[in-house]
Order: C-alpha cells, then structure tokens, then sequence
C-alpha cells in the first residue's frame, strides 16, 4: 500500500472514530433509565435483560412529555410535499431557463438564487405577518407552502446546473417530431432529470426534516418534529438525559434512512452542484 493510501486511511480512521463517539455515547445513554444514568459510570450498559425495558420507558416518557410521534408526522409530511413540490417547481424553471431559454433567463435566475443570498431570519417577520393576515398561521397549508418557497432557490439552481449538461438535439429532435413544450418537459426532460429530483429531493427533506426556526414561529399546533426536541432540551431541569436523547435518536432516524437508502445519488449531489 502506497504512503499515500496510509496516509488517507488513516485521516477517514479518525474522521470515523470522531463521529462515532458521540453516536456511540447517544445508544448508551438512551438504553439507561435515568437512575443508572446518574448510578453507573457512563460507559457501563446495563444488562440485556433491562435494555429493552429502559428504551421502551425512555420512547414512552418523551411522548408523553414532546408528544414526540405527532411531530415526527408532521415533519414526514412537510419533508416529503415539500421536497417533491420544490423539486417539481424547480424543474419547471430550469425547464424554462435552459431549454426555453425565456426571455431575460440569466437576471430571472439571479432573481430566484437572491433567496440563498439571505439569512432565513430576516423572513421570520414578513412570513409571519403574511400567514396572519391570509389566515395560513398555524396551519397544514401554510406550513407547506412556506416550506416550499424556501426550499426553491436551492432546488432551481441545482437543476439549472444540471439541465445545461443535457443534450439541447433531444429537445430540437422532439420539436421537429411535433411534440409541444409541455409535452417535451413532461416526457422528455422529467425523465432526464431524475438525478437531480433525487438530489434536490434529498437535500430539501433533510433541511425540512430539521427545521426549528419557522416551526417555533409560525405553528403552535402544527409543529415539526424539532420543535419537540427543542422542549425536551428546554427542560433538562424536568426531562432526564436519557429521554432527551431517545428524543434525539427517534428524530433522527428518518433521515439516516434515507440517506443511507439513496446515498449514491447523495454523493452524486455534490458533482451536480459543482457542474457549471
């Protein structure tokens, strides 16, 4: 094995063992009750006899007190609209940008990127006011739609990227073939695109997923999943460690899914986005 292998080998070792030692405190915390938490020394499990009675006490207090199951539906919800409809937006600008090549595409998507340019904070107040006054605060719909306007940004400038890598002959081909634009976009660039959908899709469930911002200021009942966390960490003084991190864990687990199901078209992602 070359130097150079080593070398690499042992810097992803290391990246490894520092992101698996917090993971690694998080099981064992969590498969405690909080009288072991607070009797045995940290790194002690309990017997396996105990683990599955500890982790059920611990999933069941958290519901209890965050109503942890709830939040994780409206987030599943939220993540999965909002990610498909930014990503079908997206596409139906890039589709206009790139391949239309609408009149004026060059300051249109300058227009739309603006979006990524500022802090998500300085929408808190207009969002607000908005949603207020058009009835959509703390509701289903309002979520949604606030969701998916920050979401598409993001999403139109990783498809523009990637829809100036496509073959302009296919469209001009379908063109000469008689097919009308939406016919071209629906059946011709829909299908070309799916790894940027994919990619797009990914990356917009995972920033919806972890959302706390706009789900603490724009929802009281129709709350995310973090929102709950965030009143679990709220009261460490009333909540025990280990039921804070089931929280933690249980919020979390989607997202490690789907990553690690899609993860080739995650690291795809990056290429996408790189693509000029």
């Amino acid at each position: 094995m070359k130097t150079t292998s080593i070398v690499i080998l042992f810097i992803v070792t290391v990246f490894a063992l520092v992101w698996f030692f917090p993971f690694a405190s998080t099981l064992i915390t969590m498969i405690k009750n909080p009288d072991q938490f607070n009797s045995i020394f940290f790194w002690k499990l309990p017997s396996l006899i105990e683990i599955p009675r500890n982790l059920m006490g611990n999933i069941i207090e958290a519901q209890e007190k965050a109503k942890i199951f709830s939040n994780i539906g409206n987030s599943g919800l939220y993540a999965v609209l909002a990610g498909s409809l930014s990503s079908f937006l997206a596409a139906m600008a890039a589709y206009a940008l790139v391949i239309l090549k609408a009149p004026g595409s060059k300051y249109w998507f300058l227009f739309i990127f603006l979006g990524n340019l500022f802090p998500f904070q300085m929408f808190l107040i207009p969002l607000y006011l908005l949603t207020s006054n058009l009835g959509l605060y703390d509701t289903f719909v309002g979520m949604l739609i606030v969701y998916t306007g920050i979401c598409i940004p993001f999403a139109v400038f990783v498809y523009r990227n990637y829809s100036r890598s496509m073959q302009f002959a296919t469209f001009e081909a379908s063109r000469i073939d008689g097919a009308g634009d939406w016919q071209t976009f629906f059946y011709i660039f829909l299908p070309m695109s799916r790894p940027a959908f994919l990619v797009v899709f990914i990356f917009q469930f995972t920033w919806t997923w972890n959302d706390l911002l706009f789900g603490l200021v724009l929802s009281e009942s129709k709350r995310p999943i973090m929102t709950a966390i965030s009143k679990l960490v709220g009261q460490r003084g009333a909540v025990p460690v280990p039921i804070t991190m089931t929280g933690a864990l249980m919020a979390a687990v989607p997202t490690i899914i789907l990553l690690l199901a899609l993860q080739k078209h995650f690291i795809r992602g990056f290429s996408i986005v790189s693509e000029k």
